[in-house]
């Protein structure tokens, strides 16, 4: 298994700069980069510091790059929306990182987002304190967590943070019990 970063693009309203949040995982689901945000300055700059963090605490395992960004089909979009994702392809392409089915499609919405958030909390990953929320964005963003894939991915989690490759009868009683708490 590899290593996964997730990115976010965030805009703020038109009199605040946007925010790329960020946060890097390996293959135990345990934070190399705990998730971060950083106010965009320069887009250019801002993103090869985060790339080259990523790279820092990759080291030479291999990575994957998952991020979600708001693309020119959006009518309302900002220039600077555009830009990072046009940015973030070329950057990915020209280091080789750049797979089909990289960009998260939409965001986890109100019940769903729930549902993971609850999840995170009782497998000890804090993303209710406030001004945490958006680590269980950049959470669904590195797994993946649709609202069709979300028990899956809460499952794949789950299943990490107990050390269990493969469910059996009991493992999947514990998980059934665990999931009844959500």
């Amino acid at each position: 298994m590899t290593n996964i970063a997730s990115l976010r693009w965030l805009t703020r309203g038109h009199h605040k700069p946007p925010l790329i949040q960020y946060m890097l995982l390996d293959k135990h689901l345990e934070y190399l980069i705990s998730p971060k945000e950083i106010v965009v300055t320069d887009l250019k700059k801002n993103l090869n510091d985060i790339f080259l963090n990523i790279q820092k605490f990759s080291r030479s395992y291999p990575l994957e790059i998952r991020y979600k960004s708001i693309t020119h089909s959006y009518g309302g979009h900002r220039k600077d929306s555009e830009q990072f994702h046009f940015l973030l392809n070329k950057i990915l392409e020209k280091k080789n990182l750049l797979q089909p089915n990289c960009r998260m499609a939409s965001l986890l919405k109100k019940e769903d987002l729930t549902l993971f958030k609850n999840a995170l909390y009782l497998l000890d990953i804090d993303s209710k304190t406030r001004g945490r929320a958006f680590v269980a964005h950049l959470w669904a963003i590195a797994l993946k967590a649709t609202k069709s894939r979300i028990i899956p991915v809460i499952k794949k989690i789950w299943k990490i943070r107990h050390g269990i490759t493969r469910l059996n009868k009991a493992s999947t009683a514990k998980f059934s019990e665990f999931y009844s708490h959500l």
